[in-house]
């Protein structure tokens, strides 16, 4: 990751020490490419007294694990839709080296969680892209690239929320619900974590950052959130002392907070696109949340089915 250093600087036994003080440890590998490392990621896995294991992957180099793979009770492969969606978020070739990441997987009968992990954005159609993966993955995730993105500004974000996202969203609800109707639950991930929280109450920001979920860097820092290593207020300590950060107001006097809890700790703290940019992703945020709240009586049906996820396994819940 960027800003540090490429190789461990702390020894292994002040981790492992470090991780055993909880016995309800979820360890996540995250980039970055971790298989880059990936014999380091087997070693951490043989070491570290973690309950749980995941892993955040372009899947390039997947094979590299062997048999590992069925140490990790989740994996994320990063792939965002159809072939031409990704590619052009990426790089060529990039969806057809996912695919082949998910055929090895099947192939080895890997039993764990398998999550299509999307980023959404101009040259996204969520409808058609969601559901083109959902025919491959078990889960879909996605995330919007959003406040730090170059492929787009502000007001093309909003014209596109009105014209393609929200539609799209409207669409996959309603097949989301249909499904249910039939006995089915698709893997749409974030509709299960926001079916959840409204269900069965939520607990602040939905990945955890800063509060239950912590961020370790190759030279020990502790972080609150991976991908703002260059920012004083997201370093929290060292493997000796660290402090707690939580999100604020507006959103904790906000209607929805108890299911939204915020969406994103660095998008609060850091306004890229501004106050007005902030409040336009509220907007989108609410009416996923409202959309999916039309259908309570048909969620409570299925109350103990839907509750997701079942630990901390890195998927943000909140797009």
């Amino acid at each position: 990751m960027q800003g540090m250093p490429d190789e461990i600087s702390y020894s292994i036994e002040k981790l492992v020490k470090f991780v055993g003080k909880d016995r309800e440890a979820v360890v996540a590998f995250y980039g970055g490419e971790p298989l880059l490392k990936a014999n380091l990621v087997k070693e951490l896995i043989d070491v570290l007294p973690a309950k749980k294991f995941v892993l955040q992957t372009n899947g390039f180099f997947i094979e590299k694990l062997s048999s590992y793979i069925h140490k990790l009770d989740s994996i994320l492969l990063s792939i965002d839709g159809r072939q031409q969606t990704t590619d052009f978020y990426r790089c060529p070739s990039c969806y057809n080296k996912v695919m082949n990441a998910l055929q090895f997987l099947k192939k080895n009968g890997y039993r764990g969680e398998i999550i299509a992990r999307m980023a959404a954005s101009i040259k996204t159609d969520i409808y058609e892209d969601v559901m083109h993966l959902l025919h491959h993955f078990p889960y879909v995730h996605w995330q919007l690239d959003v406040i730090w993105s170059n492929l787009w500004h502000l007001e093309e974000f909003k014209e596109w929320a009105e014209e393609s996202y929200k539609p799209g969203i409207k669409k996959l609800v309603k097949i989301w619900i249909e499904k249910l109707k039939e006995n089915k639950i698709l893997g749409i991930i974030p509709f299960l974590g926001i079916a959840s929280r409204i269900l069965h109450g939520g607990n602040g920001l939905p990945c955890g950052a800063g509060k239950n979920a912590i961020a370790i860097t190759t030279d020990g820092k502790i972080l609150a959130c991976p991908i703002a290593p260059d920012f004083q207020w997201n370093v929290l300590g060292n493997f000796d002392e660290w402090k707690k950060i939580d999100i604020g107001k507006p959103c904790k006097s906000c209607s929805i907070y108890d299911i939204c809890g915020g969406r994103c700790l660095f998008a609060y703290k850091e306004k890229l696109w501004g106050n007005d940019g902030f409040n336009e992703i509220c907007k989108i945020t609410k009416f996923t949340i409202n959309e999916i709240e039309k259908y309570k009586d048909t969620l409570m049906e299925w109350k103990e089915e839907l509750r997701y996820p079942p630990y901390n396994n890195t998927t943000e819940i909140i797009p």
